[in-house]
């Protein structure tokens, strides 16, 4: 949805440097991670990037895996970890996921608790106000 945007940015966190581009659009926290395989070696700066973008926005949160090909159990731990620290009249929600990550999901049943859109917009578009 934002991944090649000019005004996305870096953030860094700790010593190492995950390119993950935050921003807010109506209110909704978009958090887009940009890397194929999204793994353990990312899972503490995600944490850190969900959490800072919880605690940034009063609204929701979509998660745009657009560029993400691969995510690990751990990876899959961070984002239901960032699910349940979410305020009862929050949301998080994915976007733009992979077949691959799709499967996974579905392996783990992940799916039943954690919604998917086809597109960062219609995210967008359900989250909106």
């Amino acid at each position: 949805c934002f991944a090649n945007r000019y005004d996305a940015m870096q953030i860094q966190i700790g010593e190492r440097r995950m390119p993950i581009n935050v921003m807010m659009k109506n209110g909704i926290s978009v958090v887009v991670p940009v890397v194929a395989r999204l793994d353990a070696s990312h899972a503490e700066n995600l944490r850190k990037s969900l959490k800072e973008a919880l605690d940034s926005g009063s609204g929701n949160l979509v998660l745009d895996l657009e560029s993400v090909n691969l995510v690990d159990s751990t990876i899959l731990g961070v984002v239901v970890g960032a699910f349940r620290n979410l305020p009862a009249d929050r949301h998080l929600v994915l976007c733009a996921v992979s077949e691959n990550v799709a499967n996974l999901l579905h392996l783990t049943h992940l799916d039943r608790i954690l919604n998917m859109y086809g597109s960062c917009e219609e995210a967008l578009a359900i989250l909106a106000p």
